[in-house]
């Protein structure tokens, strides 16, 4: 069998090391987390919980985290059987639920901050790779955003 030899256009090349990168940053942070207990979901919920000025919908976590609603509303189960936040009803709206985080969770939160060595790879950038970084992540995640509307169908199509 012969060597492929498809050539990748500037694209998918950039594609394919956004996308290592990102997965080996990933799996560094899991590896720092798992020696605080804590796994990367759990993290980045009590992480979107405790920068929101206002209690969160499983909902809407789901969006912001981009999860599926019925796995967010598990991962929030098993976390509130874990102690780490808890479902609180709306008191104007009986049937909305929010989801805050206790004291375990805010414990968990803290641990999760004291090992940060993968959160602090960012440092090896200067202050202007760093700008440059953020601007071009936030485009490509408005730009993901809006294929994912395009490419998923809504309940009335």
């Amino acid at each position: 069998m012969g060597k492929d030899t498809t050539e990748l256009n500037e694209n998918e090349v950039l594609w394919g090391r956004l996308f290592m990168s990102a997965k080996v940053v990933e799996r560094a942070r899991e590896i720092e987390l798992s020696r605080v207990n804590v796994s990367l979901i759990q993290a980045m919920v009590l992480y979107a919980l405790k920068i929101t000025s206002e209690p969160l919908t499983p909902s809407k976590l789901a969006r912001i985290l981009c999860r599926e609603p019925h796995s967010m509303s598990a991962l929030i189960d098993r976390m509130e059987s874990q102690g780490l936040v808890e479902k609180k009803h709306d008191l104007d709206r009986k049937n909305l639920v929010r989801v805050v985080v206790t004291a375990k969770g805010d414990e968990a939160f803290q641990r999760q901050r004291s090992v940060n060595n993968v959160t602090n790879i960012t440092n090896s950038l200067t202050k202007e790779e760093r700008e440059a970084l953020g601007t071009c992540v936030e485009k490509l995640r408005l730009s993901a955003i809006e294929l994912i509307r395009e490419m998923t169908p809504t309940p009335y199509d």
